[in-house]
């Protein structure tokens, strides 16, 4: 296990750190330095994958510049601001070579009031999406040029933006819910970088079930394949995962529910009696040829497409309203979109930062408690071939994302989080547990010590290889070393590998 430190001063603003593949890792903050005649200072550090730095580099942002979001993309960091808080501003954006170092910036013109809520790269373009007065609104850039072109075929009430993404044959998916008179249709649109339409298709859902949020995958043989969560029409809670596999126009689409009873290991992160009770009610409504509905909060990550099948992943969490156990440092909060219509909680994934608006479907949160880690595999067809979890103990955060990830060796799929001063790991064979456990964070200098961890702040990526990154911010005290500060407190990363 190797680590990285930076120091980070008690003024010192939010780090984010993103898993670039081999091309190794970045860190990029907002400093909250500012220099007459410079602007607000950023700083960009990379590191490559044996840990060691790269470079550092400042950055020079005009202070009236207000940061909107970011992406990761064929070797460059992307950052993107508004030039004013006003509904109508022209977008500045900053392109940073994670490998050559180049800066470039671009000013972008905008005509419309939008409030984004995604984006991502593609190629050379920039796309946008988001809500003009409550309208799904998409508008593509190219970089280089002056000026946004909107995509055509949205501005449709009713309707909401549930996913955008980048696929590897340089074409963008968007994911959109539309209500109608019939209930409701889930309709995905791929597209060429700079908006043309190259395909679209409809799927019309049961009329009980209200879809609570989808992700989409690349192109597997000609198909899409999209997952996500669904409950009752009048609810915000998920009862099951839904799974379909979009075809071309003229063939039959494959489409899948899953009540979580139908999982085996949903239910583990329970106590073994409560879980049994749960158990033996779903067996008596069975027995009666009824359906047992059970409620969950469960938030969906990456669909990973394997050669006999889908690997799908997602967290059952508990939205909290109370204080979190420290308020000593408070990062930027996740966002969540609220189109005032049909909700979705995009705090998870969601490439926005430094908004401190309402999460959708979450009432009054102001943190997140998370209480296991679902796994599930599905074949070509949809069809269930098995499920695992692991239990998610000690983690609370302040915005709605991702916090066990998980890698899969050529027998075994190893899974991995992080907890307060420990690294929480199993490694499943399918439905069988091989081993799990807890380990230590690895330090940087004999007897250092950890004395604080600052809650609801880190991640674990899966990275490359077998290596995963986990990051967080630790206070070190080290009273042994007279070459070590006697404390210190640092931003930290550990590269980790399954043995």
């Amino acid at each position: 296990m190797e680590r990285y430190e930076l120091e980070k001063k008690n003024n010192d603003d939010y780090f984010n750190v993103l898993p670039a593949g081999r091309d190794g890792l970045v860190i990029f903050r907002d400093t909250d330095e500012y220099r007459k005649g410079e602007g607000d200072i950023w700083e960009i550090t990379t590191l490559d994958t044996a840990m060691a730095e790269r470079y550092k580099k400042e950055l020079a942002i005009d202070n009236r510049y207000i940061f909107k979001g970011f992406d990761l993309y064929d070797s460059k960091l992307y950052l993107i601001f508004t030039q004013s808080e006003s509904a109508v501003s022209d977008f500045h954006l900053v392109t940073i070579h994670l490998l050559s170092e180049e800066v470039r910036s671009y000013d972008i013109k905008n005509e419309l009031a939008l409030e984004l809520s995604h984006l991502t790269v593609v190629k050379d373009h920039l796309v946008l999406a988001g809500y003009v007065r409550y309208s799904p609104t998409v508008v593509t850039y190219q970089i280089g040029e002056n000026r946004a072109a909107v995509v055509p075929g949205f501005f449709k009430d009713r309707s909401d933006i549930v996913d955008l993404r980048t696929n590897d044959n340089s074409t963008f998916n968007i994911l959109t819910l539309e209500k109608t008179y019939q209930g409701y249709i889930l309709r995905l649109r791929t597209y060429a970088p700079e908006g043309t339409m190259l395909f679209e298709k409809s799927l019309e859902l049961k009329e009980n079930y209200r879809l609570l949020s989808g992700k989409t995958t690349d192109f597997v043989n000609g198909n899409i394949a999209v997952t996500g969560t669904y409950g009752s029409s009048s609810s915000n809670y998920a009862q099951g995962i839904y799974f379909a596999i979009v075809k071309p126009e003229g063939q039959q689409d494959i489409v899948r529910f899953y009540n979580f009873t139908e999982l085996e290991h949903f239910f583990d992160y329970m106590g073994s009696r409560r879980a049994a009770r749960i158990k033996r009610r779903i067996d008596r409504k069975l027995a009666r040829g009824k359906e047992f509905r059970y409620r969950s909060r469960l938030l969906m990550h990456e669909v990973r497409k394997k050669d006999d099948g889908y690997i799908l992943a997602a967290e059952i969490y508990n939205p909290q309203s109370d204080g979190i156990n420290s308020r000593s440092y408070n990062p930027y909060y996740g966002y969540g979109f609220n189109t005032g219509y049909q909700d979705f909680s995009n705090a998870a994934n969601q490439r926005y930062v430094k908004r401190s608006s309402p999460l959708a479907n979450v009432d009054d949160a102001t943190h997140f408690k998370y209480l296991e880690s679902v796994i599930v595999k599905l074949d070509n067809k949809g069809e269930l071939i098995w499920d695992n979890s692991i239990k998610v103990e000690d983690v609370e955060t302040y915005s709605l994302e991702q916090i066990v990830d998980f890698y899969e060796s050529a027998n075994n799929v190893n899974l991995l989080y992080k907890s307060e001063e420990a690294l929480n790991y199993k490694v499943v064979d399918q439905s069988e547990t091989l081993t799990s456990g807890k380990e230590g964070i690895h330090l940087l200098y004999e007897n250092d010590k950890i004395v604080h961890t600052y809650d609801g702040v880190g991640k674990t990526h899966y990275w490359y290889g077998d290596y995963f990154l986990v990051w967080g911010y630790h206070r070190v005290e080290n009273k042994a070393n007279p070459d070590v500060e006697n404390r210190r407190s640092v931003l930290f990363i550990n590269k980790v590998a399954f043995e």
